[in-house]
């Protein structure tokens, strides 16, 4: 049987709203927390348990990465240039369907490398026709990393070649023969084919996992672009019958915006919002151009924002409205979309981002995120975000152990005045390479600069081979791409041309 851990850092935080702690300790037996408080007092309940010294970190919860999509090999890498997102959505088509269990391995052990012990598998297909087994695959890579993860099954109905829908022919007119075919025989939807096919998914998935508490599931419908009313409204009630949550792109881009403009003329949320799509369980990622309207229905409703702020620069847009939404008292969880401002899985440096980034304000406008605001976004607010409200986020008895701890060498550095909060200098100059331990359900996965259970050197190998061999993807692909984007660059800028947005594109 597993020997009690005895927990020992420098400093514990056991909650975004907790005190900083010195001189305490956590205890851990199997995967739950069995105590914490004064070193000697914890120490005298399992006097058997194993020491791990952590002199010189701060313990916290673990960070939850609350939106990304497995990818361990970054779009740089594979050779797609940062662009608008839609034109990104079709230089994919270059490309083949690699190795997804590879890929998310890699993507899981950077992760663990930076402190994320939970992250949200969002809604992502290759285009294989067999999204049951890629999503197989993202799964088997995240329960092999040990990581805790809510997998968002994707919904999607329309959209596929361009949105709105209604414009979709006009495009395809407008091509050359060849390519107009080309693309309407790619016109099928990426996931499953219908709802009940999507409802049969689930069902299998769930009873597939039911055994690991470290695997949870939800829906994860594309917006309104993407997903017809009917469609919508259907998935809203099987998730609010099931008891679990959507997880929705929504409003990342300014073609998104102005097709949902169109669609919803009463504006997105309470569109969504009259068909039982919006309330406590659900998410909106991204979030870029949410409006003031949007933002008062979210907080009315009790939705939450997944931001993805280094993604979201990097794809020539703005950013979601964290400090409005922070003010309005909206949950904000911090998503890497593996494609930070530093192209890693550095999601402490990310939530930094999101933090400092406000957009044009003014004396009256809502105060930046503090220190403890942005922990809060990693850790609680994430674990709200990702479905584990309760489970993780908080360093508390009987809650699953979960825990992060990091250096506090970085924040310090040469001298640190006696009147800086030690938590505010850690969220200002911390980084994730600062983390020494990542610990999920118990388990050290991380600890000192290594894996304690997975060889980075073949993951790395093994991820770099699952790229190399699908680089080239069928039928032509690469020659349709080059064709393809000026036309597509071209329709979406005819679009936007008149879109304006308050304190964005005015």
């Amino acid at each position: 049987m597993t020997r009690p851990k005895l927990i020992v850092p420098s400093y514990l935080l056991r909650a975004h709203d907790a005190p900083l702690e010195a001189g305490h300790a956590v205890l851990v037996e199997g995967s739950r927390i069995l105590a914490h408080g004064p070193r000697a007092a914890v120490e005298a309940m399992r006097p058997d348990a194993e020491t791990v010294d952590l002199a010189g970190t701060i313990l916290m919860p673990g960070f939850v990465n609350a939106h990304q999509h497995g990818r361990g090999i970054s779009q740089i890498q594979l050779g797609y240039p940062d662009q608008r997102l839609e034109l990104w959505m079709a230089e994919r088509r270059r490309r083949g369907v690699p190795d997804l269990t590879s890929i998310g391995l890699l993507a899981s052990a950077e992760m663990l490398r930076n402190g994320v012990t939970t992250a949200v598998h969002a809604d992502l297909a290759y285009g294989s026709g067999d999204y049951a087994a890629e999503l197989a695959a993202s799964i088997a890579a995240y329960d092999k990393a040990g990581l805790r993860a809510t997998i968002a099954i994707g919904v999607c109905d329309q959209g596929n070649i361009v949105f709105p829908q209604e414009l979709a022919e006009g495009f395809l007119d407008g091509l050359p023969p060849d390519l107009a075919e080309w693309l309407r025989r790619r016109d099928t939807a990426p996931y499953a084919a219908d709802f009940p096919a999507t409802a049969a998914l689930l069902d299998a998935l769930m009873a597939a996992h039911a055994g690991n508490s470290r695997i949870a599931f939800c829906y994860g419908p594309s917006g309104p672009q993407w997903v017809t009313d009917p469609l919508f409204a259907e998935t809203a009630r099987d998730a609010a019958a099931r008891g679990i949550g959507l997880h929705i792109h929504a409003l990342e881009t300014v073609a998104q915006y102005e097709a949902c403009r169109r669609l919803c003329p009463d504006g997105m949320l309470r569109h969504l919002k009259a068909l039982g799509a919006v309330g406590p369980r659900t998410v909106f990622a991204h979030g870029v151009f949410l409006t003031t309207d949007d933002l008062d229905v979210m907080a009315a409703e009790g939705a939450m924002l997944a931001t993805n702020p280094g993604s979201n620069l990097r794809l020539c847009d703005a950013t979601a409205p964290v400090r409005e939404s922070l003010a309005r008292g909206i949950r904000v969880g911090i998503g890497s979309d593996n494609s930070t401002v530093q192209d890693d899985e550095d999601l402490f440096s990310e939530a930094r981002v999101a933090a400092l980034l406000g957009g044009r304000t003014n004396w009256t406008a809502p105060p930046r995120p503090s220190g403890r605001q942005v922990i809060e976004m990693l850790t609680t607010s994430g674990a709200a975000i990702a479905g584990f409200e309760g489970i993780v986020g908080r360093i508390e008895p009987g809650w699953q152990a979960d825990l992060t701890a990091m250096s506090t060498a970085t924040a310090q550095g040469a001298y640190l005045d006696a009147d800086t909060d030690i938590i505010d200098a850690l969220v200002s100059r911390g980084r994730g390479r600062d983390v020494r331990l990542t610990m999920v359900a118990g388990r050290i996965l991380y600890r000192d600069g290594r894996l304690t259970e997975l060889d980075l050197d073949d993951i790395q190998f093994r991820a770099g081979e699952a790229a190399r061999r699908a680089r080239s993807a069928p039928d032509g692909a690469g020659n349709v791409v080059d064709r393809l984007r000026p036309h597509l660059a071209e329709f979406y800028g005819r679009l936007t041309a008149e879109t304006r947005f308050p304190d964005r594109l005015s």
